[in-house]
């Protein structure tokens, strides 16, 4: 007997198939060697079902950069869960460093710019709203920070503006540098965390009495 449609569940994990599956040939392959051929064949579905969902090459690129960037957002922001303050921003400052400097993250950022090569400039939109979107992330958790009563940051938006710009700026100058070692990440992250609390943080009012 013939099936109808795939339900929304089923068409959802289909298309995580197809990103899936893409990313994987895009690390293999290259760009030169990606094609809708090799993702079919790696995910074990028909090319059919792929143009059935992504019209073309640069469809399926954009849906799979915001489908991972996404995902990594998540990630972090999950980092450090339960942690002090201060052992959650190593956490999360240790992950974001292996992130950008592993050959996805690598990968990555080269998808960005393919991107803006076929297309019309959207490369700086994708760079703006991944900064906004971070920015907005960290901002949050510097808010959850505050309200542990243990740090206060007054001005969390700017916090988080120069707590974003140090942390990619060490990133670059560590990839120029070839530098993978997760130890070294962390060492870093260590100093980068309490150098950068001690310089925008305040002791909040009774914190003294409220952790004796």
């Amino acid at each position: 007997m013939r099936r109808g449609r795939p339900s929304a569940a089923e068409a959802e994990q289909i298309v995580g198939r197809i990103l899936e599956a893409s990313w994987d040939v895009l690390l293999a392959e290259g760009f030169e060697g990606f094609t809708f051929d090799r993702v079919a064949r790696h995910a074990h579905i028909g090319k059919a079902t792929i143009y059935s969902r992504f019209a073309n090459k640069r469809e399926l690129m954009g849906a799979l950069l915001r489908h991972r960037i996404e995902a990594q957002h998540a990630h972090i922001t999950a980092m450090g869960a339960g942690l002090p303050p201060m052992e959650a921003f190593i956490a999360r400052s240790t992950e974001v460093l292996s992130l950008l400097l592993s050959p996805d993250g690598i990968l990555q950022e080269r998808l960005i710019d393919w991107m803006d090569q076929e297309g019309d400039g959207e490369c700086g939109e994708i760079r703006n709203a991944i900064y906004r979107h971070s920015l907005v992330a960290i901002e949050a958790l510097i808010h959850q920070a505050n309200a542990t009563g243990l740090i206060h940051i007054p001005d969390p938006a700017a916090a988080a503006e120069f707590w974003l710009e140090g942390l990619v700026g060490h990133a670059r100058v560590t990839r120029a540098e070839e530098n993978g070692d997760r130890v070294a990440h962390e060492r870093w992250s260590r100093r980068y965390v309490h150098f950068f609390f001690s310089g925008t943080a305040t002791v909040a009012p009774n914190t003294s009495a409220s952790s004796a």
